[in-house]
């Protein structure tokens, strides 16, 4: 199975990215990274979710709350998510059998090609509400 956008209807195939290249900081919190759901089809944003930059990945708890808001947005889970093959997900894998999604595993320069739009503009979008 490849990432087509003309093959999947919308909502049949998300992809579960990573929006930032550095962690974005707070000065309360501490440093995240920032996890999206993208329509395969669309190329809509569904959900994001804030994620401490000293975990390796989404807790589960993170993870349904990202796929439950990203139902909640498009009306609809998706058939299949594809995430980045490189990434360790065990925990976001776990969560999938449960909603009847499939996981499939992807080369990050594949998902790279299709997600660089939304992450130029978060970067640009973070970029801007910094202080010198």
């Amino acid at each position: 199975m490849s990432i087509d956008s003309h093959r999947y209807s919308a909502n049949e195939a998300w992809l579960l990215f990573q929006l930032n290249d550095q962690p974005v900081h707070t000065e309360t919190d501490g440093d995240f990274n920032v996890y999206a759901i993208m329509d395969v089809a669309t190329g809509l944003i569904h959900g994001m979710e804030f994620v401490s930059a000293l975990a390796e990945e989404p807790s589960e708890f993170e993870a349904k709350r990202l796929l439950n808001s990203s139902e909640s947005k498009a009306g609809v889970l998706a058939k299949y998510l594809f995430v980045d093959s490189s990434r360790q997900l065990e925990k976001f894998a776990r969560v999938m059998p449960l909603l009847g999604i499939k996981l499939i595993p992807e080369e990050v320069r594949t998902l790279d090609t299709i997600t660089e739009e939304a992450r130029t503009g978060f970067a640009m979008h973070v970029a801007r509400g910094e202080r010198s």
